[in-house]
């Protein structure tokens, strides 16, 4: 909508420099040239003549009155020249034709006094007509002055009420204290929204009231010091027709008016709108900034893969980590990995000086995880989601999102933490943790929007070194172990051939000796040491081959109906004697209780052989107590021994691949059994777990579903 604009002429006024001048002499130019005002002034002689002449009957006493008219026709029409002339004219006329005696040049004395009379007359009458003329003349003058002056006023305030109207800027006057509207060109009309009762209100009537407050007192200063305002980049908030509030930004200068006596009556306002240059300065700023920014978080990257490379041990890139991030880009970072249980462990806390350092004690102690980013549903939904949680200006609602836990929301608090980023470290799809990085208002730096992308790209590099370090670890642990696993494996599979060997050799000896047969009863005993020490390098050759199936998935089942009661119990029976010969008793205990199950009779056989076999080892010569049972439609088989016990620390890498909870020097073994154990038990349905104290024995268990998995 814009607003009517007062009357503009429909043509431009004409200028006043093409009106004509008006000098004083101008009366005469258009009374004609000299021979036209002299040829008048005889003519009028002349008829003056005519009708002195005609009247003379009545007019005889006095013969100067028509000649008198004639004088003063001529001066008044000719001025000086004309007046005399009529006047000489006239004596000549009325000395010869009209006194005594007639008709002659002679004068007596009464006419003479008259002749003089009249020629004072007429001097004095033509003295009057010429003055009087040229009053009149002057007179035109300044009438003609003052119309084309008044011409040039009106044409000046034509051009300028044009110009002001067309103005490409907000021009307003007000009147008066309450700086009513007098005049506002149409732009200024339009920004105001309504243009149609502008005119004769107050100007604190006009606009938003806090605005409008704001401008009276700029006017109210303006009209009582009669000092002009200036202001640059002047912001107002005005309505628009949707009913929002849109910012403006103004240049504007107030000037204030005079009347005649010189006091303050209005004041002028100018204003250009320079919000769009300020705006378009504004982004070229963040712009600039941005790309500083940027050339620096790039350099940043830039260096951070070298200097994460630096170290593949796996806390020394975690201080890389930290020493890249603070003071570079934050002023406190911390790091947060997850752990095998689902959990997060806190490793690393780090500040950059100035910072208060009394907080890194209290944040070295974490919050509950579900606490963190409570409304994303704690830290670990975060990482998953590999979404960032980033707050630009951290207000107190901010930090209500960040955490709910009351004593680190204390923390925080005190913290006077500015901007807030928590950015996932993901190595390919594998969740390492959490970085997190914090600015606060003492450095006087914050995060935006664009600096995400950065901290997200250094989290993936950080991630990507600290994965590197981790499976260099693990390859370095990996090469420890299998170094360790050939020094035990080439141990354990000479133990059944030292014996054997001897065995054999004890056996040439003795047929050496005997000439005649060797006694049966001797070749019988070296016979069954021998068979005990291939069936153990048996064992170990299939643990290793049942091994190199489970990590090439090539471990199948063939399941059929089996009772467990039986094969226990055959199992049982079948060492009896090493348990014997280590001094230990075997003790099986089985329920009356359905123990049938569709089970792979050959390794449900081997697990049992590794519990009854590992229980023996470690019993340490006391009771082994076996249990089988059914329990919520499992079956049940609890190995109990009363040995020398696992540590604590031990129990969770216990069914681990070539893991061993003792030393080998004293009690042998490849470490694979309980981890053949497991992956049969798991490939049946089952599960199997452990408890154990130290020097309090262990007790294994197994569950077996009845319905056991036809293949895995």
């Amino acid at each position: 909508m814009t607003a009517p604009a007062p009357s503009v002429p429909p043509h431009p006024p004409v200028p006043p420099s093409s009106l004509p001048p008006h000098p004083p002499e101008a009366f005469q130019k258009e009374e004609g040239s000299a021979l036209l005002r002299y040829g008048l002034a005889v003519v009028s002689v002349g008829v003056a003549f005519l009708v002195q002449r005609a009247l003379w009957p009545i007019m005889a006493s006095t013969p100067y009155l028509a000649f008198f008219a004639a004088v003063v026709f001529s001066s008044w029409r000719g001025g000086w020249g004309p007046g005399l002339v009529s006047t000489g004219l006239s004596l000549l006329a009325v000395q010869y034709f009209f006194l005594q005696p007639l008709g002659e040049w002679r004068l007596e004395p009464d006419n003479v006094v008259a002749l003089i009379f009249f020629l004072s007359l007429s001097l004095f009458a033509t003295t009057l007509n010429v003055r009087l003329r040229r009053a009149n003349a002057e007179r035109a003058d300044l009438l003609e002055r003052e119309r084309a002056a008044r011409a040039a006023a009106e044409y000046e305030r034509a051009r300028l009420h044009e110009l002001f109207m067309h103005a490409p800027a907000h021009l307003v006057i007000f009147r008066g204290p309450q700086h009513v509207f007098e005049l506002s060109n149409p732009l200024n009309s339009a920004m105001l929204g309504n243009p149609e009762r502008l005119l004769g209100l107050p100007a604190r009537e006009v606009g938003p009231k806090e605005e409008a407050e704001r401008v009276g007192r700029m006017l109210d200063h303006v009209y009582a010091t009669g000092e002009p305002f200036e202001g640059r980049e002047v912001s107002l908030k005005l309505p628009q027709p949707d009913g929002s509030l849109r910012e403006y930004i103004f240049d504007v200068t107030y000037t204030p008016t005079h009347d005649t006596r010189g006091q303050v009556d209005g004041i002028a306002g100018f204003g250009f709108d320079v919000t769009d240059v300020v705006r378009a300065r504004a982004r070229a700023e963040r712009l600039a900034r941005e790309l500083s920014h940027n050339e620096e978080h790039l350099r940043l990257l830039a260096g951070a893969s070298s200097f994460l490379a630096t170290s593949l041990d796996y806390q020394a890139t975690l201080r890389n980590v930290v020493r890249l991030a603070v003071p570079a880009l934050a002023d406190w970072c911390i790091v947060d990995m997850t752990v095998g249980d689902g959990g997060f462990q806190r490793l690393e806390v780090a500040h950059a000086p100035g910072e208060p350092s009394e907080f890194r004690e209290q944040l070295w102690a974490p919050a509950p995880y579900e606490a963190i980013a409570p409304e994303l549903g704690g830290a670990m939904s975060l990482l998953l989601q590999g979404q960032p949680f980033f707050i630009e200006n951290v207000t107190e609602e901010g930090l209500r999102k960040l955490t709910s836990d009351p004593g680190r929301l204390e923390v925080f608090r005190q913290l006077n933490l500015r901007s807030i980023a928590l950015v996932p470290m993901v190595a390919g799809e594998r969740p390492l943790g959490i970085l997190s990085f914090a600015t606060t208002w003492r450095s006087g730096r914050g995060y935006t929007s664009a600096d995400l992308p950065y901290l997200q790209e250094l989290a993936n590099r950080a991630a990507l070194s600290m994965e590197n370090a981790r499976l260099y670890r693990e390859a370095r642990e990996a090469v420890s172990l299998r170094d360790e696993f050939l020094s035990i494996a080439s141990h354990e599979l000479k133990t059944p051939l030292t014996p054997l060997n001897l065995k054999l050799q004890a056996l040439r000896r003795e047929m050496d000796r005997t000439p005649g047969p060797v006694r049966r009863e001797l070749v019988e005993s070296y016979l069954d040491v021998g068979s005990r020490q291939l069936k153990k390098l048996a064992e170990l050759v299939n643990d290793l081959l049942d091994v190199s199936r489970i990590a090439a998935g090539r471990l199948s089942l063939e399941c059929a109906p089996v009772d467990l009661v039986e094969l226990v119990r055959d199992v049982v029976a079948g060492y009896e004697g090493p348990a014997a010969r280590s001094g230990s008793a075997l003790q099986l205990e089985c329920e009356d209780a359905v123990t049938m199950g569709v089970w792979d009779r050959p390794r449900l056989e081997q697990v049992v052989v590794n519990l009854v076999d590992n229980a023996i080892k470690y019993g340490q010569g006391r009771p082994i107590h076996i249990r089988l049972e059914t329990r919520d439609g499992k079956a049940a088989l609890t190995v109990r021994d009363q040995g020398i016990g696992i540590a604590e620390e031990s129990l969770p890498r216990l069914f681990g691949r070539f893991e061993r909870a003792v030393s080998d020097r004293h009690y042998g073994g490849l470490g694979l059994g309980l981890y053949i154990t497991r992956t049969l038990v798991e490939a049946m349905g089952g599960t199997v777990r452990v408890e154990s104290r130290l020097g309090e024995g262990s007790v294994f268990t197994v569950e077996l579903p009845l319905q056991a998995p036809t293949a895995a």
